[in-house]
């Protein structure tokens, strides 16, 4: 696995009024490079995570670091993490802070303190990045729901963090919306960025994810690759997770239409191609 990006020592949340820890020592690593994503029952930790990744929080204690370098709370410190890590929240509504697409897309980099050319041309980039072009000067009110989080999402991307936190992204969003920001997102991963979701979303996070980690009851209880995760069952079952659909349909097949030299499918494509291998194995001459 990649070297960590950042990592959680120790690392202890709980709000104020709350009578038990949002977070209790927590331990977990980022992998630079990668897709990763945050599973759990709703309230197990997830966002509050994100959120003190991104410095919005201060853990009560422990230690979140940064290749190596621990998080310092001063505002110039901050404001160098956040340059660093950007956070989309699950309602774009929050995120969104000026009247027009362009507008709310160059508002931070406005407090970066670069030219007004450059400003204009990361704009005019991120417009076309994220098909925004025809909308730029549209108010934001008039827009949708989908189109609403994909101006959130440039609003981020435009200041090039290299970890792109997202919290429930494709919550409120139908097939298609969804769909079509994941396309933006394997493109965001394909220039360097990496990537970290939290979803309570078994078949997103099964089909996308190169990473896993369960969160319950504020801790870590479970961490590793896609497929090393969902196929601890035993594990699964006792937390109640669930298992991803294409996974339940894998596992209801006999057993010689699913040989162990094959690793379960991750897509629907995948699971239509090994039909169609099986089905030409044992069935035509």
């Amino acid at each position: 696995m990649s070297s960590p990006l950042i990592e959680f020592k120790k690392v202890c949340y709980t709000y104020a009024g709350g009578n038990r820890p949002a977070l209790q020592e927590l331990n977990l690593t980022i992998p630079v490079g990668q897709k990763t994503a945050i599973l759990g029952h709703n309230g197990c930790g997830k966002s509050t995570l994100l959120f003190l990744a991104d410095g919005l929080y201060r853990c009560n204690s422990g230690v979140i670091c940064w290749q190596g370098k621990p998080l310092k709370y001063d505002s110039s410190s901050l404001n160098i993490w956040r340059e660093r890590i950007g956070l989309a929240f699950q309602d774009p509504e929050q995120q969104l802070v000026a009247a027009t697409v362009a507008e709310d897309i160059s508002y931070g980099l406005c407090n970066l303190q670069l030219s007004r050319t450059e400003i204009e041309q990361r704009l005019q980039q991120t417009l076309i990045d994220f098909s925004l072009k025809e909308l730029a000067n549209s108010p934001l009110h008039h827009l949708s729901l989908g189109q609403k989080r994909r101006v959130a999402l440039a609003g981020v991307m435009v200041l090039q963090p290299q970890l792109l936190l997202l919290d429930e992204p494709t919550a409120y969003l139908d097939s298609l919306q969804t769909q079509n920001l994941l396309q933006e997102l394997d493109r965001i991963h394909l220039q360097g960025t990496t990537i970290v979701m939290a979803t309570h979303d078994l078949d997103l996070a099964y089909s996308w994810a190169d990473v896993i980690i369960v969160l319950h009851q504020g801790r870590m209880v479970l961490s590793g690759e896609t497929l090393a995760v969902f196929t601890d069952v035993n594990l699964l079952a006792e937390l109640q997770l669930g298992m991803p659909t294409l996974l339940e349909v894998w596992y209801s097949f006999p057993e010689q239409f699913r040989p162990s030299e094959l690793n379960p499918p991750r897509t629907i494509t995948q699971l239509r191609s090994y039909q169609k291998k099986m089905y030409d194995r044992y069935y035509q001459v």
